[in-house]
């Protein structure tokens, strides 16, 4: 583990369970970057754990960052960071506070429980419930998640359906804080570059963003659309390889994009974005398109029913996609304004940072106090 110096700071927070910072993998770094640069302004020392990718990269001298090699093995590299990140808080940092994200170290949480730290754990989505998993993988993953909800002091939920899952599961209360959402910022000339490589227009593109993984239904997605005589493009952005049977179709794939300025541009510019996630609580990419107001086609599960209530279009099959795609492109947005008014208040009132983080940092100081 290689450490990055940083002042000394009253009270030691560590924040275990992203990949680390600066953000450059999902929705738990963008979360912990939130949370740290908040706790830092509050005087409080974060700690972070990192991959070892991200030690070249600069961030915020106030908070510290620890450096952990990850396996080779990407389906173990959360259980193995989030371990071994535990130990180290515990040992080396000594912290007064642990906030988990995700429950990748139930395998050693009863360790800061054991020296009376207390901690947080947002236990993110239902993990175990992804296809990847086998029967041993998804009972082991069962397991730690049942450890680190018992053992954990607090238990918040960014969605009501995670948090009703915990508490019928394992009859434990939780405190509802959700995700926040992000301004949308875009960027013309940028739009110019995405527009001649990708050969779109304005209006004329779905978009799709995610990782590759059965779960986000990438494969519902783009046969829906293509069964669809829709004439606009399918525009993917994720870690598929464009496969040779769809060369020439309307279909593009650009890869994985990690500029956000670059991305919000793409939603910003799209005719809608259509959100494939059935797994996991309010996904990030979803309240991004709502920051970029997005016209947004949901899979259809409760969490994201939760975040958009009548104001999405929904399906799970790829007739449902289908008829959405025809019907929307006859009669256009006929809630437009309602929509837009929506977004706005939901902004502003739950997917707030601000209120985000302020809400961690008000658990923190409850327990904390003398």
């Amino acid at each position: 583990m290689k450490k990055q110096s940083t002042p000394t700071h009253k009270i030691k927070v560590a924040i275990i369970g992203s990949r680390g910072l600066p953000p450059r993998y999902g929705g738990f770094e963008v979360f912990a970057h939130y949370l740290a640069q908040h706790l830092a302004d509050k005087n409080y020392l974060p700690v972070i754990y990192c991959v070892n990718t991200l030690k070249n990269l600069e961030y915020d001298k106030r908070i510290k960052r620890i450096f952990i090699k990850a396996p080779p093995l990407k389906s173990l590299e959360k259980l193995v960071l989030s371990n071994l990140a535990t130990l180290n808080a515990v040992f080396l940092e000594k912290v007064k506070f642990i906030i988990y994200l995700g429950v990748s170290s139930g395998l050693t949480a009863w360790i800061p429980k054991l020296f009376g730290i207390p901690m947080i754990l947002n236990p993110d989505g239902l993990e175990w419930k992804r296809k990847k998993w086998n029967f041993l993988g998804r009972s082991f993953l069962k397991l730690v998640e049942a450890i680190s909800v018992k053992i954990s002091d607090v238990i918040v939920a960014d969605n009501t359906g995670i948090g009703k899952y915990i508490e019928e599961t394992y009859h434990k209360k939780w405190i509802f804080i959700p995700y926040g959402c992000n301004d949308c910022l875009t960027d013309e000339k940028k739009w110019d570059e995405l527009k001649e490589k990708y050969d779109i227009e304005r209006n004329n593109y779905y978009l799709v963003v995610g990782r590759n993984v059965p779960e986000n239904n990438h494969q519902t997605i783009i046969n829906g659309f293509l069964k669809s005589s829709s004439k606009k493009k399918l525009v993917i952005v994720s870690d598929i390889e464009e496969p040779s049977s769809l060369k020439g179709e309307r279909v593009v794939f650009t890869g994985p994009i990690f500029d956000n300025i670059k991305l919000n541009t793409l939603r910003k510019n799209a005719f809608a974005y259509i959100h494939g996630h059935s797994v996991g609580g309010t996904n990030p990419s979803l309240l991004e398109s709502i920051a970029c107001n997005n016209l947004i086609i949901a899979y259809d599960v409760p969490f994201n029913r939760e975040v958009l209530e009548e104001y999405g279009l929904y399906f799970k099959t790829e007739d449902e996609l289908k008829k959405i795609i025809e019907n929307l492109e006859l009669t256009q947005d006929t809630m437009l304004n309602e929509r837009l008014k929506f977004y706005e208040r939901i902004k502003a009132e739950k997917y707030n940072w601000q209120k985000v983080v302020e809400g961690y940092r008000k658990i923190i100081e409850e327990i904390l106090k003398p």
